[in-house]
């Protein structure tokens, strides 16, 4: 069972979605902290880091002001999960989002019980769980894990990669060379945040995240109809 000992930050400006958020979340058990700014959230922050953060993009008159707070988060040591909810749903900004680090990028307006699913499941995954083998051990050579923290390495330097993503590349270190990690799988490992029309999107970034440590990166590859496998050529 999910321990729902979480804190979970929400920042938005509606103050009826605000309420309907924060509502929604304290019913399934969770500890939560309403903004209705950027800047209260911030402060708040410095001061306690939650375990995950709902927000908006349109923050008062800041257009992008979920992009901001998002670019705070990256300064603090520990990773914060972030999930965006806005009606925003052009292609670049759903990029943008991603590319600031957030989880997940949800339409509005928002089915609740949708959103408590995935938060429980995105907190399953990068909270603390006894069902984490801390004995876990890659079978590529030069990729190390680091379970506890949700963290790789290749050649030793540490891969910027998301909770998610972490996750995928997982299965990848398990399975070892050759092996056929498929489209299921890396759907599963992720508890159902990562849907199977985005997984190419995750794979395109994990490559980005080695290829910023070795610009020759190629062992990651597509094995059609299957999923992806991680060799030589």
């Amino acid at each position: 069972m999910l321990n729902t000992d979480y804190t979970i930050s929400i920042i938005e400006d509606d103050p009826l979605q605000l309420e309907n958020l924060e509502t929604a979340l304290i019913e399934q058990g969770f500890q939560v902290k309403a903004f209705s700014d950027r800047k209260s959230a911030e402060k708040s922050f410095d001061v306690s880091l939650p375990d995950l953060v709902i927000s908006d993009i349109i923050l008062g008159n800041e257009i992008d002001g979920g992009f901001e707070l998002a670019k705070h988060l990256l300064s603090y040591e520990r990773a914060i999960p972030v999930i965006f909810l806005s009606e925003r749903q052009s292609e670049f900004d759903i990029y943008t989002g991603h590319a600031l680090g957030a989880i997940d990028y949800l339409p509005k307006p928002i089915s609740l019980s949708v959103l408590t699913a995935k938060v429980k499941n995105l907190l399953r995954i990068t909270g603390s769980s006894p069902a984490i083998d801390k004995n876990e051990q890659s079978l590529i050579k030069g990729l190390d894990l680091a379970n506890e923290e949700f963290k790789a390495y290749w050649q030793e330097k540490p891969l910027d990669l998301t909770a998610t993503e972490f996750e995928m590349l997982k299965q990848f270190a398990l399975t070892g060379e050759r092996g056929v990690v498929t489209y299921d799988t890396l759907q599963e490992s992720t508890q159902g945040v990562v849907e199977r029309n985005t997984i190419n999107t995750h794979i395109c970034r994990i490559r980005s995240a080695f290829k910023k440590i070795d610009p020759e990166f190629n062992l990651i590859h597509n094995e059609y109809g299957r999923g992806y496998s991680w060799h030589k050529k």
